[in-house]
């Protein structure tokens, strides 16, 4: 429930959800602790008229009959199994979605590996506008973009899974939205990471072609995956930082696609690569952006989602950027001069998609 009025919440309830999220870090490492003993996957495979001892999920985690017990404990009391009158547990719905459904676990681990220590220093980030929590990976860089493919094994692992959930599932959607406006014959990937898009687009419609414009350490692994599809003879790359004022962009293609990209940067950054590629675009050239806005979500659990993880960003990312707003990106859009041919909520999980032309 998103509260609208300050009695909507009676004081009891108010005083239990203070209390919840003042201890909650301690129930986050214990779910992640029963995920990296088994517990979880243990309890995902039984159902709502099961039970499991503590003697059996000491063996099954092999740990001892104390660390369970105070798992088991807090997880009472957190809904996510029940203590049967023997003294057994029987799973919840709750720990169910923990085990067993796909989105729960993409934002665990990337909340687990990725987030969790480089939030300490969210306070820090906030009032520095730089992202200070990435010295717990790396004091090398500014922001995180260049170190991804660096990053350690299970945490460069988490990245790439949050950002392909949420981002590849729409793919397949947005393709046949795009082509029915028109054919395109060339596309500018910009901000193509490892080359999804483009793989799936050139596979779409044979006859396209796609410039992946990004960092070169992105770039060099769009490559890799390009070439593994046999689909380099229509696939290249353009090895650029965008944010560099020296940078100048291609002037070809018919389609300039953006996906999950501009939420990378500040407002005042937003404006200026926007500003460079409606300057590089053709005037019958078209720019596709599909974006996560949490204003534009139908339930409080992608709000919830949405809004929490913009922090990351904060935080670990490049301080200065999040998930946005539609009224503050429409406004601009059009500031710069673009003009919104079309506009299509609820692609997917969570996606908006803006056509734009100039």
């Amino acid at each position: 429930m998103t509260q609208k009025n300050y009695n909507d919440m009676s004081a009891v309830k108010a005083l239990q959800k203070a209390q919840y999220l003042a201890v909650s870090p301690f129930i986050f490492q214990a779910v992640v602790s029963m995920k990296r003993f088994g517990i979880l996957a243990h309890f995902g495979k039984m159902n709502c008229c099961e039970s499991v001892s503590r003697g059996e999920l000491a063996e099954i985690a092999g740990i001892s009959d104390y660390a369970v017990s105070v798992l088991m404990d807090l997880a009472v009391v957190a809904d996510l199994v029940i203590c049967n009158d023997d003294g057994s547990y029987t799973p919840t719905k709750v720990c169910h979605y923990l085990a067993n459904d796909r989105m729960t676990n993409v934002n665990l681990d990337f909340s687990a590996d990725l987030c969790y220590e480089g939030l300490k220093y969210l306070p820090e980030s906030l009032q520095n506008g730089s992202p200070k929590g990435l010295k717990v990976f790396t004091s090398s860089y500014n922001t995180i973009y260049p170190f991804i493919s660096s990053l350690p094994p299970k945490s460069r692992e988490a990245w790439f899974n949050f950002d392909h959930y949420y981002s590849d599932n729409v793919f397949g959607l947005i393709l046949p939205v795009l082509f029915r406006e028109r054919k395109f014959t060339h596309i500018n990937d910009i901000g193509g990471n490892t080359g999804r898009f483009a793989i799936e687009a050139a596979n779409f419609d044979k006859d396209v072609r796609v410039t992946i414009i990004d960092l070169p350490q992105q770039c060099e692994l769009a490559e890799n995956n390009v070439l593994e599809h046999g689909l380099s003879e229509r696939i290249d790359t353009y090895p650029v930082n965008i944010l560099d004022e020296s940078t100048v962009l291609p002037t070809d293609g018919d389609l300039w696609w953006m996906s999950q990209f501009l939420d990378c940067f500040s407002h005042d950054q937003i404006v200026d690569v926007l500003t460079m590629v409606y300057n590089a675009m053709d005037d019958g050239a078209m720019l596709a952006v599909c974006e996560i806005f949490g204003d534009r979500q139908t339930n409080d659990i992608a709000r919830l989602v949405i809004e929490a993880n913009s922090l990351y960003f904060t935080a670990l990312a490049n301080g200065v950027s999040r998930f946005y707003h539609s009224d503050e990106f429409l406004k601009m859009v059009t500031d710069i001069g673009f003009k919104v041919y079309k506009e299509k909520d609820g692609i997917g999980l969570a996606h908006t998609l803006l056509l734009l032309t100039k």
